[in-house]
């Protein structure tokens, strides 16, 4: 597992219109499991909490 802080995520979509990029910007322990809060590329503020297993998913994201 390869996964970095500042790398950029992108969202797998059937259609190429609505592949949204993320920044992955932290990464969290709770409950004793890793968790990676993420951030859309073009808005900052907000912040997403996804599993690591979730990001590693090839059918859900796709590390750039």
């Amino acid at each position: 597992m390869n996964l970095y802080i500042d790398k950029i995520i992108e969202k797998v979509s059937d259609k190429d219109l609505c592949k949204t990029r993320y920044r992955i910007k932290k990464i969290k322990t709770i409950a004793g499991n890793l968790h990676a809060v993420i951030c859309p590329v073009e808005d900052q503020y907000s912040e997403i909490l996804v599993a690591l297993s979730v990001i590693n998913d090839k059918k859900e994201f796709r590390i750039l």
